[in-house]
């Protein structure tokens, strides 16, 4: 794809928080809800994968009434359940594999005990929302691409592996090495095997584990969004960062209204607001430009400062307008919010890496939680060789509210 292609692409994202395996850690409906709406905010489409539509019970909630009563009788909470046409739409997308029906992915779910399979009433209510916008994908693709990516780390482990854990991490290489489909549920069955057969194991063996769990868990989210060729929005760890001691600000735009990062007011946003906001010119200039530097291109810095000041004035308003006229705790949270918004455009000139993000200036009084949006790219060609990128943290060890976009 040449460079006029990549500029006039639309722009799709994964959203790796729809892991229905629980590995980054979510409060609840509300709490997705309030991701699902900030990247949509800032993509053209935003893509889940068929397993995650279906197991995982807050996004259920977020776009079936019947789903969310069942999530809310669980956790006495009250959930929006008004995201269904965002699929209807095709601002969210289903990523379903070839040859497949929703129903045939779930009852093989249900086969294999697969965790929050969902009723056979949901499965019909998703496939009539998503119907005109699947994706398709090759399964034996995402299966390789999984499997690739744990054999990958677990030799990258062994590298540096001694004693019990090294004979952990060469059992895990042997047996996942002799699957001829490597199945993420079937591998992490095979880890509580170890660990029953192990019940007095050193904490070398306990940690070892831990750290196979945690890489299946990065190659399975990583699997579907590299066979697609799209971006991936996950919570922000070391290698997404471009270091404090090289980087060159090209921009920051300081002092602009917070409350697109407000995470209980995203969650609290009705659906309808969130279509007027992504029909506004502003909004789809910024989302370009941020699509241009993610993929490599230089974007126009004219245009972003422009697009960030009137973008963000015009979700502030929409936010009052909004949560003025139906009152409530939505409106009285947004009354007190005092905090404040940077934009910054930033390059790394040994790498030729560019990253941009969106985050909060100011701290609040309050214990409100506080979004971010960044947006970065991978060294250019000729600096690839020679960038040494820092080994990934467990997802529960990161922030899961300071968030990138990545490819």
């Amino acid at each position: 794809m040449d460079n006029d292609s990549l500029a006039t692409s639309a722009e799709r994202i994964y959203l790796s928080d729809v892991e229905p395996h629980a590995k980054a850690p979510i409060d609840g409906a509300p709490d997705l809800r309030s991701r699902v709406l900030l990247h949509v905010l800032f993509a053209d489409t935003l893509l889940i994968g068929d397993s995650q539509s279906l197991n995982k019970r807050d996004f259920r909630a977020l776009v079936s009434p019947q789903e969310a009563q069942e999530v809310e009788n669980a956790a006495a909470r009250t959930v929006l359940p008004d995201l269904a046409p965002l699929l209807e739409e095709g601002r969210i997308r289903v990523a379903r594999r070839a040859g497949y029906t929703l129903h045939r992915i779930r009852d093989e779910h249900e086969a294999k005990n697969v965790d929050n399979v969902p009723c056979s009433a949901y499965v019909d209510q998703l496939d009539a929302m998503a119907a005109a916008h699947f994706v398709p994908y090759e399964g034996k693709v995402v299966e390789a691409a999984f499997k690739s990516g744990v054999l990958h780390r677990l030799e990258l482990g062994l590298q540096q592996a001694q004693g019990d854990t090294r004979a952990v991490l060469d059992a895990a290489l042997m047996w996942s090495s002799d699957q001829e489909v490597l199945y993420y549920k079937s591998l992490r069955d095979w880890l509580d095997c170890y660990r029953k057969t192990s019940p007095r194991a050193s904490a070398e063996v306990v940690l070892a584990l831990q750290s196979v769990d945690d890489w299946a868990g990065e190659s399975y989210r990583q699997a579907l969004p590299s066979a697609l060729d799209v971006g991936m929005a996950s919570p922000r760890d070391v290698p997404d960062t471009i270091p404090a001691s090289r980087s060159r600000r090209i921009l920051e735009q300081a002092e602009l209204p917070a409350a697109v990062l407000d995470n209980f007011l995203l969650s609290q946003l009705p659906v309808e607001v969130l279509f007027e906001a992504t029909a506004q010119p502003s909004r789809n200039a910024l989302v370009r430009e941020l699509a241009r530097l993610r993929r490599g291109l230089q974007p126009d810095v004219s245009v972003l400062r422009a697009a960030v000041k009137e973008f963000s004035s015009w979700m502030m308003e929409a936010f009052d307008r909004t949560f003025r006229a139906s009152g409530g705790r939505a409106w009285d949270h947004l009354r007190g919010e005092a905090r404040l918004m940077r934009f910054g455009l930033d390059e790394d000139p040994a790498t030729g890496r560019l990253g941009a993000g969106l985050e909060i200036q100011t701290a609040a009084a309050s214990t409100a939680q506080n979004l971010s949006f960044h947006v970065v790219n991978r060294p250019t060609e000729a600096a690839e060789g020679d960038w040494i990128q820092a080994p990934r943290r467990s997802l529960k060890d990161l922030d899961q509210f300071d968030r990138v976009v990545t490819l």
